[in-house]
């Protein structure tokens, strides 16, 4: 039994020294993403926004972690993703009815493969600094936190991070509303799991959340290095955006 218990230790020590980052991202077809910014921009102009926020978030993983895993959307994802985003990634296709069941499924395919901790980021807040992922990463290895979370202005988060799985914490919550971070929050506590709350940050998914956008990259020398796709695509809309904010 004791030789058991310490074989069971040793082996949680080398899974968690194998830290990844997922992102889950939608693949960029018009109508499918962003469709809250469609109108004022059309389905096109949505789905490339789409698309440089998807590159920005996979070049900021790669900054805070070694290995990546995109998880992609079904329907011909991958073969959308893959030419626009960095080589050297992972894939993985996203399967559930509902996000909590995705996050499940990809967090323990995740474990499954050998990696821990776990870190989860989307892709709609493209100027997130690394450091939040870094400081997950951290926290979770060190055994400072079981759960880390991104809290958004939205009542969402950005990003959750686990050090082992823990199916039970993405289950009855209320997903796209206000109640996400507090209602996920609740389960780490029901299940006594550590929290560690990030910095807040914003999710960009109205018209005034791309205008608080706009008027960060263009302020923020910084902003612009961590989301320079996302920076260009504002430049070369920026006609459309200045009508918004009229």
């Amino acid at each position: 039994m004791v030789f058991q218990s310490a074989s069971r230790i040793l082996q949680s020590a080398i899974v968690m020294s194998r830290p990844v980052v997922i992102v889950m991202v939608k693949a960029p077809l018009p109508g499918f993403v962003k469709t809250r910014l469609a109108p004022p921009l059309s389905a096109e102009d949505a789905a490339s926004l789409a698309a440089s926020f998807a590159q920005d978030a996979a070049a900021t993983a790669l900054c805070a972690a070694g290995d990546v895993l995109v998880a992609y959307t079904p329907y011909g994802g991958r073969a959308i993703l893959e030419p626009l985003l960095p080589p050297g990634l992972l894939w993985v296709e996203q399967q559930g009815a509902d996000l909590g069941e995705r996050l499940r499924c990809v967090v323990r395919h995740a474990r499954g493969s050998g990696f821990g901790p776990v870190i989860i980021i989307g892709t709609d807040s493209p100027t997130m600094p690394a450091s939040f992922i870094e400081t997950a990463r951290e926290a979770l290895t060190n055994g400072e936190a079981g759960v880390t979370l991104g809290p958004t202005a939205d009542g969402g988060y950005y990003l959750v991070g686990v050090a082992a799985e823990h199916p039970d914490l993405f289950r009855d919550v209320a997903w796209s509303t206000s109640l996400a971070y507090r209602q996920t929050a609740r389960n780490a506590s029901r299940l006594g799991l550590r929290l560690l709350s990030l910095p807040q940050w914003y999710d960009v998914d109205t018209p005034r959340d791309l205008l608080r956008l706009r008027e960060e990259l263009f302020a923020d020398e910084d902003a612009r290095v961590r989301a320079p796709a996302t920076y260009r695509w504002l430049l070369s809309h920026d006609h459309l955006l200045r009508r918004m904010g009229a």
